[in-house]
């Protein structure tokens, strides 16, 4: 059964990414090749509003770009800075390589 609000338990989401993780590698390998690096990037207060009508998307994503700004963090950084937004570069790196490997 689906929630209305759920609560996402952080460990148990980061225990789950990890083996999705460690499934892609064992089925695809250790790298995965960015075939693709434009994706269209839609505002965070329209992607959650189901409600609202998407006239035109006007800006672009990267992977490439979100890939090297993951790259560019540092484990200090990480630990000490705590830069949870850059999870914003991570979700579409995910989402593309579960779709490839997936499909």
């Amino acid at each position: 059964m689906l929630l209305k609000q759920p609560i996402v338990n952080i460990s148990e989401l980061r225990r789950i990414v990890d083996a999705l993780l460690t499934h892609v590698e064992k089925v695809h390998g250790p790298e995965f090749r960015l075939e693709n690096d434009y994706y269209l990037y839609l505002d965070s207060n329209v992607m959650y509003d189901v409600g609202k009508t998407i006239n035109k998307v006007e800006e672009t994503g990267s992977l490439g770009d979100d890939w090297e700004f993951l790259l560019n963090m540092k484990d200090e950084n990480i630990k000490e800075d705590g830069p949870s937004l850059m999870l914003i570069h991570a979700a579409p790196l995910l989402r593309y390589i579960g779709e490839k490997v997936g499909a």
